[in-house]
């Protein structure tokens, strides 16, 4: 088996290959990317055997077409007798090309899996091989979430009457962010304050959701009728989709339902300007959140198991 970087026609073949696939993206979606290159040959590595036939690939992701950000497709054909060697092999040699090419490795991976993959003995023994290889090429942390989705044929959350929505300042997102992250339950959040500070921390997130696909005017705080700030609500979008981004509420006011409140002004927010659909993601340990997304009419649709390197 060699390991090479692939031809235009090997990389199509490794689209076709990914129908089956457990725990990544649908074909229809990997070959979507790699037509608006976010998914290029040149972050890519394929294994072909004897006779030139793929049977491995490993592809990363960027938001543009300048820098990778993630392993995005990564998979090896189910008849490989050691297919743990070969998707060990897969990283090993695409870390060591993107490396050529000045990219820091390991690049983070997300595994998308049924909401059920813990009942399916085939799903779980993959995950589990995922993990392990994964873990060998430095992505040792992992997270699970979970993905939502809100559709048009929805009844819309009422109208958040109790909480006045308004655009504010950089500065004002960074102190709002800083101040919620504490008692957060979100996993990266409780990591990234481990160690480090809330205000680097908050500002680090002030520049994701910037360079996200949705519209800094978005934007919004959350305050009650007499002007107590209790909130923030970030609309925001995917390369493919609306997104509910980030939203929030600071921890001298939780408990009250205002995270039902940020969630309804999001979801209308998009809805009003006729997304076909609103995505949304929160990480398994967060309850919550995933009991506020399905309150709103949104209905879960996958989840994911995120890999990083510590």
């Amino acid at each position: 088996m060699r390991i090479v970087q692939p031809s235009a026609a090997q990389l199509a073949s490794a689209v076709a290959l990914s129908v089956p696939a457990q725990t990544g993206l649908p074909a229809a979606e990997v070959a979507a990317e790699i037509e608006s290159r976010r998914l290029q040959p040149e972050w890519s590595v394929v294994a072909v055997d004897e006779s030139d036939v793929v049977r491995g690939w490993a592809m990363w992701w960027g938001r543009d077409p300048s820098v990778p950000i993630a392993l995005d497709v990564w998979d090896v054909d189910p008849q490989v007798p050691d297919r743990a060697g070969l998707a060990t092999a897969l990283l090993d040699a695409g870390h060591e090309a993107l490396a050529a090419q000045g990219v820091r490795v390991p690049l983070p991976h997300t595994m998308r899996l049924p909401n059920d993959w813990r009942d399916h003995a085939d799903v779980a023994a993959e995950v589990e091989l995922k993990l392990r290889c994964a873990a060998a090429a430095g992505l040792t942390r992992v997270n699970e979430r979970l993905q939502f989705q809100w559709d048009p044929d929805q009844p819309l959350p009422p109208e958040p009457t109790s909480l006045v929505f308004a655009p504010a300042d950089d500065e004002t997102f960074v102190r709002l962010f800083a101040a919620a992250a504490q008692g957060s339950l979100d996993v990266l959040t409780r990591r990234e304050l481990a160690s480090g500070d809330a205000e680097e921390l908050a500002r680090a997130e002030v520049d994701f959701y910037r360079a996200a696909p949705g519209d800094r005017s978005w934007w919004r705080t959350a305050a009650t009728t007499d002007s107590t700030l209790v909130g923030v609500a970030i609309p925001s979008a995917t390369p493919t989709s609306r997104n509910v981004g980030f939203l929030a509420v600071l921890p001298e006011h939780r408990g009250r339902g205002h995270v039902d409140a940020l969630l309804a002004y999001i979801t209308r927010f998009h809805a009003k300007e006729g997304a076909p659909r609103i995505t949304a993601t929160t990480d398994a340990v967060n309850g919550p959140m995933a009991a506020a997304f399905h309150r709103a009419g949104y209905r879960g649709t996958e989840t994911r198991v995120d890999l990083e390197a510590p």
